[in-house]
């Protein structure tokens, strides 16, 4: 029985998974659709699988992978360094304030709930998130972010019949997912 569980879960786990990178492929695929031929479309690629990489791998293990975090801050470096368009200054110091921003929530969560609600994870993930978004474009990503986190949140709770408390997800999907609607509009 337990034996049978065990495939069970892991058999769900992996459909889960495949279901969420197919989601993801789908979503990222639709905004280049939109897009349209650019001549960057290569850092464009690298940027959505990037963020499809950090998404899938949250999703399953409540982890984002740090050569994830890595690839996506040299990706958004770089993009910040050879778009004449973009203001970097601004960008760098939006991507510092929002990751400050972030872990002085991850800590005040710390403090009161008693458990790490926000992962470092998350913390880290918005400096290459804000590199691409911006400061202010930032606050939109993070707000779009935060409303679907909470309509999924919902969905879970009344689907499943459990507390809000017993629902964990990871918010570094929905993190990336703002982050690529919000980066693919403003280019």
């Amino acid at each position: 029985m337990i034996r049978a569980q065990l495939l069970a879960s892991q058999h769900r786990s992996l459909s889960a998974g495949l279901s969420i990178l197919v989601l993801h492929l789908l979503v990222y695929a639709s905004g280049l659709a939109l897009l349209g031929p650019w001549p960057g479309i290569w850092l464009i690629w690298g940027i959505g699988a990037a963020l499809i990489w950090a998404s899938v791998v949250d999703f399953q293990r409540f982890e984002i992978p740090d050569l994830a975090t890595i690839t996506l801050t040299g990706l958004a470096l770089y993009w910040i360094a050879t778009d004449a368009s973009v203001l970097w200054p601004e960008h760098v110091i939006g991507a510092l304030f929002w990751a400050a921003g972030f872990e002085v929530i991850r800590r005040i969560f710390i403090w009161r709930a008693g458990f790490d609600g926000l992962g470092f994870g998350d913390v880290k993930l918005m400096i290459p998130l804000a590199l691409l978004c911006g400061p202010i474009s930032a606050a939109q990503m993070v707000f779009l972010a935060a409303v679907a986190a909470l309509g999924v949140m919902a969905v879970v709770v009344v689907v499943r019949k459990l507390p809000i408390t017993g629902v964990a997800l990871p918010f570094g999907p929905f993190l990336c997912f703002a982050t690529w609607i919000t980066w693919i509009s403003m280019l």
